[in-house]
């Protein structure tokens, strides 16, 4: 028996991970009939390495079943929802492995769980029509699904009398859709200034923001859990206000935002989920969270490697099935959420965050820093400065000069950077010789620089940094004082600790 399936986001090989993905899962249901499998795979991306992926898991099953032949197939499918793209690469695909192997009256299971919907549908026409001949339809169940259901996967006999009739290709057609399959291609790189304009809030034009974009893309219609990587400066709000741009539909609302290192940890999940009255010490009333308020919407969660460990159970429980309970109260609730998550902490670090919470977020987004993407420096610079002030224009001499520095800040640095010049300089065309040494950024500064400074308990210089722009705080709130002034999250908040200690 031959096994045909494709790698999709959640046949993951982690060694914390429960269970299997659906690749697998049918894989060791069909074990001791499978003599060949057929592994189609899209190339790598930042968010998800497919083929990596799908090598580990060739790994796992000749490591259960000894010198099992497993070929992967990389597929060149730029959008897993094209219909008209994943069915052409699929049936061109399936065809050249039938006709290469010579397995056309070889008995055959498609796996129709793991992929995209549109991936699912493609292989279900392939099947009917005929085109891939003497194969059956498998799917799987989710492991919380199996004990319900009383089995791990079961065969999808679709029993349509009507079904359509098509035309198997010949060869020339399938050269024509070879040849077509390519003008596609070349028509997605052209329309790639057209997403541009679809998520305007993400400045440049690398390799790795047009990726982000992909992604970005890829979740329309798909209300799932995002959790957002990157170092502080590198622009994770706004990566979360452009997936709220393409889901929300009450176009007059803003995204709903939790900042969780503005609150204590007896504090947070108050903030979060609500109480009851007398549930501690100056709950006078009840109180409703902002879960609560937000129900049917999308949540930003920033920071929520701030979250202690102790609460972080509540939270998995609350994006696994919906459901929470106010502070001090035994009634369960359930709301429906879509929550995009943010951290610049390391998630596999069991000390800050739980190794099962991470595997709540369907979809992860690695963010770029500024270094690794500076050629979208002067996209960037040009943004900040229409921004602050039209007047002040840079010519080239300072565009090459900032692509030398290291921004450990990244995105964030470089705009209170170009704020500060603005506020110097007010109508000018500007050249690097025009800017003071001292305006200038550091050379030497590198990103550990960005960590904790040692400050003595009533730093001068700490305070003369952070005088001039104490009007600018907003409410006294310290999360936004940090990010006004470059700094690392939670570096006023130690700074302002350590004196109260004193």
């Amino acid at each position: 028996m031959k096994y045909f399936t494709i790698i999709g986001n959640h046949d993951v090989i982690d060694p914390k991970q429960t269970g299997f993905g659906a690749v697998l899962t049918i894989f060791f249901h069909y074990k001791d009939d499978i003599d060949a499998v057929y592994i189609f795979t899209s190339p790598d991306k930042p968010h998800f390495l497919y083929k990596q992926t799908a090598e580990k898991i060739m790994r796992r099953m000749q490591a259960e079943k000894k010198a099992l032949p497993v070929f992967i197939i990389e597929m060149d499918i730029d959008s897993p929802v094209d219909f008209d793209l994943v069915y052409k690469t699929l049936l061109d695909e399936t065809q050249t492995v039938i006709e290469k192997d010579n397995i056309k009256d070889d008995p055959k299971i498609i796996n129709i769980t793991s992929g995209t919907p549109t991936m699912s549908t493609c292989w279900v026409l392939l099947q009917k029509s005929g085109l891939i001949p003497n194969a059956k339809l498998v799917q799987s169940f989710e492991p919380r699904f199996q004990q319900k259901y009383g089995k791990t996967c079961q065969v999808v006999d679709l029993d349509i009398d009507d079904f359509p009739e098509i035309d198997t290709p010949s060869k020339e057609k399938r050269a024509l859709n070879r040849a077509n399959q390519e003008i596609k291609i070349l028509r997605n790189e052209k329309s790639r200034a057209e997403k541009d304009d679809t998520i305007p809030r993400l400045i440049g034009k690398s390799k790795q923001i047009r990726d982000i974009k992909e992604q970005i893309i890829e979740l329309i219609d798909r209300e799932t859990h995002v959790l957002i990587l990157g170092e502080p400066g590198t622009g994770k709000e706004v990566v979360a206000k452009a997936i709220w741009d393409i889901h929300r539909k009450d176009l007059d609302k803003d995204l709903n935002v939790f900042d969780s290192g503005t609150f204590s940890d007896e504090l947070i999940l108050s903030e979060l989920f609500g109480h009851i009255k007398g549930a501690f010490t100056g709950a006078n009333q009840d109180k409703k969270g902002i879960v609560e308020q937000c129900d049917g919407k999308m949540l930003y969660l920033d920071e929520i490697g701030n979250i202690p460990l102790k609460n972080q159970s509540v939270l998995l429980r609350f994006l696994q099935f919906g459901e929470w309970k106010r502070v001090g109260s035994t009634k369960i609730n359930k709301s429906h959420i879509q929550v995009v998550a943010a951290t610049n902490m390391d998630i596999y670090d069991k000390a800050i965050f739980r190794a099962d919470l991470k595997d709540r977020f369907h979809e992860i987004i690695m963010l770029p820093t500024l270094r690794e993407r500076k050629s979208d420096i002067p996209f960037l610079t040009d943004f900040f400065l229409n921004k602050v002030n039209k007047n002040v224009s840079f010519d080239k001499s300072i565009f090459e000069q900032l692509k030398q520095y290291q921004w450990p800040g990244n995105v964030r640095q470089l705009e209170m950077w170009i704020n500060r010049i603005c506020r110097k300089f007010k109508d000018l065309q500007l050249t690097w010789d025009d800017i003071p040494d001292i305006l200038k950024p550091d050379k030497h500064q590198t990103p550990s620089d960005f960590d904790f400074p040692e400050l003595p308990i009533d730093s001068i210089d700490f305070i003369q940094k952070l005088r001039p722009h104490a009007l600018e705080i907003p409410d006294g709130n310290k999360a936004k004082a940090d990010r006004l002034l470059g700094l690392k999250e939670g570096t006023i908040k130690q700074w302002m600790f350590q004196r109260e200690k004193r």
